[in-house]
């Protein structure tokens, strides 16, 4: 399933996008410092991801979108959603560079509305991390609505080794 909008084609991930996903914020410390994985430090940990990423969209449990930049032609960020029986959860991660500028709103209003459309899928949800306001402004833009903070319910291994406290975002 592919999308599009004025400045980017949203679609899953080929093989061929790893080397603008490592360049671009795979091994990006800051970009990374929210994620639930840790920042490649090789070419070849980006490949196996993407590698990973694809063979799981076959599960009919995830599915994995890449924004690919029009006006640059390259890849600059990702969206994976987990599907669990009626309800699927997100996240997101987007180059440094592109921060600020509506792309990550943009991307996700057409992914929202085709999971929305999913006839078994009910609920869509996201936690982000208390300290990561610029991912929860993301949420509300989309129309979610804080719900409650789920303590002890995220890792982030590159803040810490124990889980931290998220805000849940139906």
């Amino acid at each position: 399933m592919n999308f599009k909008t004025d400045r980017l084609l949203i679609r899953p991930p080929l093989l061929e996008d790893a080397k603008d996903i490592f360049k671009n914020y795979a091994q990006d410390v800051e970009v990374t410092k929210y994620l639930t994985w840790k920042p490649h430090k090789e070419f070849q940990d980006t490949v196996n991801w993407i590698q990973k990423c694809i063979l799981d969209s076959n599960t009919e449990k995830s599915l994995f979108f890449v924004l690919f930049l029009k006006e640059e032609n390259q890849t600059i960020g990702m969206i994976d959603f987990r599907l669990d029986d009626f309800k699927a959860s997100f996240g997101y991660v987007l180059a440094k560079k592109y921060w600020n500028k509506g792309f990550m709103t943009e991307a996700m209003k057409p992914v929202l509305e085709y999971v929305l459309n999913k006839p078994t899928i009910f609920r869509i949800w996201a936690t982000h991390d208390l300290d990561n306001e610029a991912s929860g402004k993301v949420m509300l833009k989309l129309g979610m609505t804080f719900e409650g903070i789920l303590r002890r319910s995220v890792m982030h291994p590159n803040i810490s080794n124990e889980p931290r406290d998220g805000k849940f975002t139906p």
